[in-house]
């Protein structure tokens, strides 16, 4: 599913709960924000009915601060040539109702700190929930010179310490940051102005400091389609330099794709695991979060995470001082409507048990452009599965997805042969919600077969003195229904002997042809003999040709030393195969 489709889904169904009355809650702030402000005139009112799965952090309440008065600098200024004498020509009235620190408070666990707004434009309220993040989300300029005033000021330190009290302290330093950030100029009359004059010059001579490390923990994907029928989706692969602990909502986690190692709440997890998960419940939203207590220092970034129904945008905070968090890391699982898919091989024919490997190809799209989950699954069925049917089971399909079947690999091995194109009923289905359909591959073989003939060669000065010559044929078929012998009756003159043909044999089975007897006697012996090839493997339609070829001598005739009763010494005659 695409992000963007994930995002709309999952707000559509989180912004249910009690939408109307925030949506008129908010209105009815933002109205009274004219012109912009930094806090939408701050109320101690929730801008949401409950948090994200992520939220590490909730805008609660108003730290120390004071209202400033302030201009926005024309266009063109640069923040870095240093703070203005008076207020530039072209600037634009800007009135700050609360300049200072924020409240905010882990929604979890109740830790909370301090943070600045970095982003006076965009409004913000109680009850608004944050990430934190990186500065490169945050889209705000000189961020490194804010750091510096972070690490060096108030409420890190006391700085300025000339300001009368708290309030003051945290105005100058928020209006620093302005400067920085907004292109913010106190006016003239200001009274927080010299502190912040102050800030930014001690600022531009020492900075800009570096970004401050997050503790690393992070899971991928942080979103994903799960079929509300349960079935297990992942891999999530978990990364960073700190262990997580687990705590879900409306999920199941496991370890193994196969969901045999579940995970427990309070688990820990450490990086590097690979983790899956199903859907158990209708909680909107559902998911797995990895939480790790940590030290998050001054100048991080806090993102609005977008969980707040109704709220497309919120302002962009700022960690004031270095606080005690917890960090979060998950995925959230977006349920679906689905059902199964049954596909049923059956093996069928004289040839069953002796086919190669079958491959099934199957190809569901989905029709619903919200969820766009097209699928695709490749069913294997091994070389020489017996007659009879063979299934498999895909669940999690889109409710409403085609799903088409086809055959890539039929398994037809040169040992069997396909009677028929395979059957497939029917090879298109529409997958229903909560409902297997199933679908019939039919394939009947019959056995392949082949033929083999022997046909002997008779040569030599004995040819035509010889006795009987007995040929075997043995063939390692299971019954055995093809050995036999095969006699060239003695006297047989030279020339060659064609054996009748041996049809019918199973293509694949192996047949060896050996001479039993040999036709020596008293007056001939057999000197050479050659069996070519000694063993043949039948195929498809062909005849398999073995040749024997006996070469007899006289014994009287036989070169060499002669031996007793005129037979040639040991190892008289030579055979080869």
């Amino acid at each position: 599913m695409r992000l963007g489709n994930f995002l709309r889904w999952w707000r559509a169904a989180a912004g249910n709960v009690r939408r109307a009355t925030v949506v008129g809650l908010l209105a009815g702030l933002f109205a009274l924000a004219a012109p912009p402000a930094a806090v939408a005139e701050f109320t101690e009112g929730e801008a949401s009915a409950r948090r994200g799965l992520f939220t590490e952090a909730t805008l609660v309440g108003l730290g120390s601060g004071t209202s400033v008065s302030a201009f926005d600098a024309p266009a063109g200024f640069d923040p870095l040539n240093g703070y203005p004498a008076g207020v530039p020509a072209g600037s634009t009235a800007h009135p700050v109702s609360w300049a200072g620190t924020l409240v905010i408070e882990d929604p979890g666990t109740g830790r909370t700190g301090l943070t600045y707004c970095i982003d006076l434009h965009t409004d913000t309220m109680a009850g608004v929930n944050y990430v934190l993040g990186e500065w490169s989300e945050a889209n705000v300029p000189n961020l490194g010179y804010v750091e510096y005033i972070l690490q060096n000021y108030f409420p890190t330190t006391q700085e300025p310490a000339g300001a009368a009290n708290d309030a003051v302290r945290a105005a100058a330093v928020q209006s620093a940051i302005w400067f920085f950030t907004d292109n913010l100029i106190l006016s003239e009359t200001s009274t927080v102005r010299p502190l912040t004059e102050a800030i930014v010059a001690d600022t531009l001579a020492n900075g800009p400091a570096a970004e401050p490390e997050l503790p690393e923990l992070e899971v991928t994907p942080e979103v994903i389609a799960a079929p509300a029928t349960g079935e297990i989706v992942g891999p999530f692969q978990v990364s960073g330099n700190v262990p997580g602990t687990l705590i879900t909502t409306g999920v199941e986690v496991f370890t193994d794709p196969e969901g045999l190692n579940q995970l427990q709440d309070g688990d820990e997890v450490q990086p590097g695991t690979e983790l899956w998960a199903r859907s158990i419940s209708d909680e909107v939203p559902q998911g797995f979060v990895l939480e790790h207590v940590a030290t998050v220092l001054e100048g991080t970034a806090l993102i609005y995470d977008g969980t707040n129904p109704g709220l497309d945008d919120a302002q962009t905070l700022v960690l004031a001082q270095e606080t005690e968090l917890v960090v979060r890391a998950g995925a959230q699982l977006v349920p679906f409507a689905a059902g199964g898919l049954e596909v049923v091989k059956r093996v069928a024919g004289s040839g069953a048990g002796f086919q190669g490997e079958v491959v099934i190809e199957v190809d569901c799209l989905d029709q619903d452009p919200e969820t766009d989950l097209d699928q695709h699954h490749e069913l294997i069925l091994e070389a020489g599965a017996g007659a009879g049917d063979h299934s498999w089971t895909i669940g999690g399909i889109p409710a409403g997805s085609e799903c088409t079947v086809t055959e890539t690999a039929t398994g037809d091995n040169g040992e069997v042969n396909l009677v028929i194109d395979p059957v497939i009923e029917p090879e298109t289905v529409v997958i229903t919600e909560g409902e297997t359909r199933r679908v019939t591959v039919t394939d009947n073989y019959a056995r392949a077969l082949g033929a083999l003939q022997i046909a002997k060669t008779i040569k030599g000065s004995g040819a035509g003195a010889q006795g009987t010559a007995v040929i075997a044929l043995d063939c390692d078929d299971p019954e055995n229904a093809f050995d036999q012998e095969f006699t060239v009756p003695a006297g047989a003159v030279a020339g060659t002997y064609a054996q009748p043909v041996v049809g019918g044999i199973p293509a694949g089975t192996r047949c060896t042809v050996t001479e039993t007897v040999l036709g020596e006697n008293d007056r001939v012996e057999l000197t050479h003999v050659v069996i070519e090839p000694p063993s043949v493997t039948i195929t498809d339609g062909a005849t398999q040709l073995v040749s024997i070829t006996d070469v007899y001598s006289l014994r009287n005739d036989k070169p060499g030393k002669p031996g007793k009763g005129g037979k040639p010494g040991k190892g008289g005659h030579h055979k080869t195969a």
